[in-house]
């Protein structure tokens, strides 16, 4: 249980930072997230990942993305009947 909360903190927060929308709090979802979060950041351009909400407020495990303009293909849709939404995170570059 102590992984789950700790879980949920993390993720909540990746997603204030990356959804720009208040965190879902769904025990459903962060365990799904959880279970699957180190697969999802092997995927190529993906620069993070965390819990937020669709253009519908709907739940979503959100995967930022270095260049969303190249989506891999293999980045699901869903996962496990989660909706998965793709946003622009960008590498941040260091000025003089």
């Amino acid at each position: 249980m102590g992984w789950s909360v700790a879980a949920r903190g993390i993720f909540s927060r990746f997603s204030e930072w990356f959804g720009g929308q208040s965190a879902p709090d769904s025990p459903h979802a962060t365990d799904v997230l959880t279970r699957h979060a180190e697969k999802l950041m092997r995927l190529r351009g993906v620069m993070s990942v965390g819990l937020g909400r669709t253009a519908s407020g709907e739940v979503a495990i959100v995967v930022g993305l270095e260049n969303p303009l190249s989506v891999p293909e293999n980045i699901p849709s869903e996962v496990e009947g989660i909706p998965v939404v793709v946003q622009d995170v960008s590498r941040p570059e260091a000025f003089d």
